[in-house]
């Protein structure tokens, strides 16, 4: 166990204090943890079958969303290439106007 020592000489307040510190909403000296709340439930089991069968699904998401997001990508990517290229006949054809 460790042996350091936290406290804090004169580092009290009455019952007083703290109940008016508490009303007015400052803060009291001591570290208050908040509560993590999100939006998806955690499902509990009661059996393992059910569980194994929830990870697949989980995994067979992870696998569906892992194919959008790699057709996305590959999409985005041809449409820049599309648009490098039209620029480039575009810088071309005004040269070659231009030279006319």
């Amino acid at each position: 166990m460790d042996q350091t020592v936290n406290t804090i000489p004169d580092q009290n307040l009455s019952i007083r204090q703290l109940l008016d510190r508490h009303s007015r909403g400052l803060p009291l000296g001591a570290s208050q943890n908040q509560g993590e709340y999100f939006d998806t439930e955690i499902p509990r089991y009661d059996d393992l079958v059910d569980m194994m069968e929830h990870k697949k699904r989980l995994v067979q998401e992870h696998k569906d969303l892992t194919k959008q997001i790699d057709k996305e990508q590959k999409a985005q990517k041809e449409k820049a290439i599309a648009t490098a290229v039209a620029t480039e006949i575009a810088k071309t054809k005004s040269i070659k106007t231009d030279e006319s």
